[in-house]
């Protein structure tokens, strides 16, 4: 008989004798064991993990006031060279992404209508296609459209749409025209867009989302940082090539609604900046655009002839009037400070993002010059000046029609500038 001692304890007939099929139940028991407890462990440590990741995602990352992007563009890799635009001086850029009015007998004609709009949108072509309820429909580049109907009281009823990439490639004096045109005379405006690009990144839509979460109510908009008539938001990773983060605040049925989002990724990397795009609908579209253009002409001189001169003052002014109509939507204050909202004060990134908008100019897109696109500006703009010019030279300056057309070609070319050399290159004419 064997004994074995342990602690102090002496066990006698230890081992006890097992037989074949005991030791093999014995084993695969504790081999099972061993393999439960090593999954447990592994799995509690990457839920641990993954928890931890979200965290430190969602949540700001110093106090509550103190919400802080990350470092760098999030997960943005650029696999081809893309054309970047040029950097604001003050880190914001602000324009008019979206622009839809409708006018009501104020023109006789659709020619005299799409004459008029081809120096703001391009030429205007009819096709055949059914769109808003418009029978008659024209397009132009960059997805321009204009529906046209005739009342019953025997208006013509006009309506534009003319998307961002065609408002930023106005210049100043044009968007001061156009718009100033569009205050005056559009019966309605059904839908401008206020962009606003910050390009230093100040607060991220997963920082916004964290911001308004965490209150009492899981499913409630938490308006302990924020001031704003809206009731919801909205939270949305997206997956894909131009995927990425969004936040909505307001709902889709609203006069006004705000989508922040990282334009880098939508856009490629061009604009490498968080969008903050407030659509605005109705009366509030309306009286946005009046503002803007009224106030620029007012800063102008106020002079009923000025149509054409004051994209200085819409540009001076609008940055200004980006940021009230932001604010004015939504503002974000520390409301613990006080109980009049007005003494409460900002948080340090919408001071700084909102000041640096009051200062921001238009964004102003220019396209590249090409001789197709001189071409096709000249054949609508040019014939009736050229041909007015040319009949009255012989009063105006003593020379035929043809001696002062080839006087004006050769100052054209001594005035010509290296944009226009290029666009002469481009199309195999070297200089």
């Amino acid at each position: 008989m064997r004994s074995w001692r342990f602690a102090g304890f002496t066990l006698a007939n230890f081992p006890p004798r097992l037989d074949r099929r005991t030791v093999w139940f014995l084993l695969h028991s504790w081999v099972f064991l061993v393999v439960s407890d090593i999954t447990a462990l592994v799995g509690g440590l990457s839920r641990a993990a993954a928890k931890s990741a979200v965290r430190d995602e969602r949540k700001p990352a110093g106090g509550r006031d103190d919400v802080r992007p990350p470092s760098g563009n999030t997960g943005v890799e650029i696999t081809r060279d893309v054309p970047r635009r040029p950097r604001p001086d003050d880190g914001v850029g602000v324009s008019v992404g979206w622009l839809s009015c409708t006018w009501v007998g104020q023109w006789d004609t659709v020619k005299a209508f799409t004459d008029w709009a081809a120096a703001f949108v391009g030429e205007l072509a009819p096709v055949s296609r059914r769109w808003r309820g418009y029978d008659v429909v024209y397009v132009a580049e960059h997805d321009v459209l204009l529906g046209v109907r005739e009342r019953e009281c025997g208006a013509l009823e006009l309506h534009l749409d003319v998307p961002a990439s065609v408002l930023e490639n106005m210049t100043h004096d044009a968007l001061y025209a156009f718009l100033l045109f569009v205050a005056n005379y559009a019966l309605n405006v059904s839908r401008c867009d206020v962009t606003l690009d910050d390009w230093m990144k100040l607060v991220t839509p997963a920082d916004l989302d964290a911001l308004t979460s965490g209150g009492a109510d899981v499913y409630a908009l938490n308006k302990e940082l924020c001031v704003t008539r809206a009731e919801q938001s909205q939270f949305i990773r997206s997956k894909g090539p131009k995927g990425g983060d969004t936040w909505y605040l307001g709902g889709t049925s609203g006069e006004a609604r705000l989508r922040v989002y990282d334009k880098s990724r939508e856009s490629g990397g061009e604009v490498d900046a968080i969008r903050w795009e407030l659509q605005l609908r109705g009366d509030r579209a309306k009286d946005a655009v009046v503002s803007l253009a009224l106030e620029a002409h007012i800063k102008a001189g106020g002079d009923v002839g000025l149509r054409d001169a004051g994209g200085a003052e819409l540009a001076g002014y609008m940055g200004e009037w980006a940021a009230q109509q932001l604010v004015r939507f939504v503002d974000f204050r520390d409301r613990s400070a006080d109980s009049n909202i007005t003494r409460c004060p900002r948080l340090r990134w919408w001071t700084a993002l909102v000041l640096n908008a009051e200062k921001a100019r238009p964004v102003v897109v220019a396209p590249p010059v090409t001789v197709e696109r001189m071409h096709k500006y000249a054949d609508t703009a040019f014939p009736s000046w050229l041909a007015t010019l040319a009949d009255s030279a012989a009063g105006v300056k003593g020379l035929s029609p043809e001696e002062w057309l080839s006087e004006m070609v050769d100052r054209g070319r001594e005035r010509r500038s290296p944009r226009h050399a290029l666009a002469l290159l481009s199309a195999g004419v070297i200089l």
